[in-house]
């Protein structure tokens, strides 16, 4: 009898497209999050209608459907698959926790991952943090996302990641600022049809030049 249940692997997808709400490049998987989703992971998860899948070129997208919205914690389930380890036991039991956590508050799985641009920002407090505070928060947002130094990071992601009581003015000055360091890379996608709507509105303009990517050694 055949395990039906989703692969490691299959489950760390979805919860990476649940947290981003957007669809991602395939490649974006492997070499931004660390995870390489096969070719037989990613039919299955098609089959199953959990995801749906672009092509454009040699690059492949995907994004959730709505079926994949709508059940995406019912089907993961409660027990990990087998030889998923203690890496699999912590992902199952953060699952169970939210699943656990919606049911008790009635929400929807969209009213708990919602995408971006659609988290309320935070009460102004009067007072915005000085240009050299919010570049201590990029470069804390960067460590938290990039891999390892080095990597590249979408500037929609670092946005995401910092409080909302930043102004999108004070973030593109740092990062004007940050862009003069030695250690620091902020250059535009050299694939531009790759962009999302979302890529296009985070990016910050220097030099003319509307740039999406930071690198920070």
């Amino acid at each position: 009898m055949s395990d039906d249940r989703l692969k490691l692997v299959e489950t760390c997808a979805l919860l990476i497209l649940l947290k981003e709400g957007q669809e991602i490049a395939n490649a974006d998987l492997k070499n931004e999050r660390g995870l390489e989703l096969k070719r037989d992971s990613r039919e299955r998860l098609v089959k199953r209608g959990l995801v749906e899948v672009r092509k454009e070129g040699q690059r492949l997208f995907l994004n959730l459907s709505d079926e994949g919205w709508r059940t995406a914690l019912e089907v993961i389930g409660s027990e990990p698959p087998p030889r998923a380890g203690f890496a699999g036991a912590t992902i199952y039991a953060q699952v169970d926790a939210v699943r656990r956590y919606l049911q008790a508050s009635h929400l929807a799985l969209s009213d708990f991952y919602a995408p971006p641009g659609d988290v309320e920002p935070a009460p102004a407090t009067g007072t915005e943090p000085t240009t050299d505070e919010v570049v201590a928060q990029i470069r804390k947002a960067y460590d938290g996302i990039a891999q390892a130094p080095g990597d590249a990071v979408k500037l929609v992601r670092i946005r995401a990641a910092l409080p909302g009581d930043i102004s999108v003015a004070r973030v593109d000055e740092a990062l004007t600022v940050m862009n003069r360091g030695a250690d620091v890379r902020i250059f535009a996608e050299a694939n531009q049809k790759t962009l999302t709507d979302a890529d296009r509105a985070a990016a910050v303009t220097i030099g003319n030049q509307d740039k999406h990517l930071i690198v920070i050694k």
